[in-house]
């Protein structure tokens, strides 16, 4: 049966699972995996190979939240964020490198608290320490 046939209605492989939904190998095996995407193993085993019905996989993307995105031809028309969410490259690249900057600055703050703090620690046992001494001369 040939499968590159756009009215076939069985998908024989990963490649092709991922080629009609528009996304990856790893992608389309990791939405197996996470969120139930409809594949089945004839073998039966959960690493043999794979088939996928059409309109499986179509109803599959239907019930999800982003369905508007898909047609039932397997072209994708965008992707699976929200449009609100897009944010163009150059500007998530400055956001990154504002928030590595933030990070930096943050570990550097944590990191002069902790050492105050096992610096009072060590002042207070040496304190304490020291008392103890008092206490056991005196006694």
């Amino acid at each position: 049966m040939d499968t590159t046939d756009s009215t076939c209605e069985i998908l024989n492989s990963w490649k092709e699972v991922a080629h009609y939904l528009g996304r990856g190998i790893r992608t389309v095996q990791r939405w197996e995996h996470d969120v139930g995407l409809p594949v089945r193993r004839p073998r039966g085993k959960s690493r043999s190979a794979v088939m996928a019905l059409r309109q499986e996989l179509d109803a599959w993307v239907e019930s999800r939240p982003q369905a508007g995105l898909h047609q039932g031809n397997g072209e994708v028309l965008g992707s699976v964020f929200t449009p609100s969410l897009r944010v163009p490259v150059g500007e998530a690249i400055l956001a990154s490198r504002g928030l590595r900057s933030q990070n930096r600055q943050l570990r550097a703050e944590i990191s002069v608290a902790l050492h105050s703090l096992v610096s009072n620690i060590h002042r207070i046992q040496a304190a304490r320490d020291g008392g103890d001494r008092e206490a056991t001369t005196a006694a």
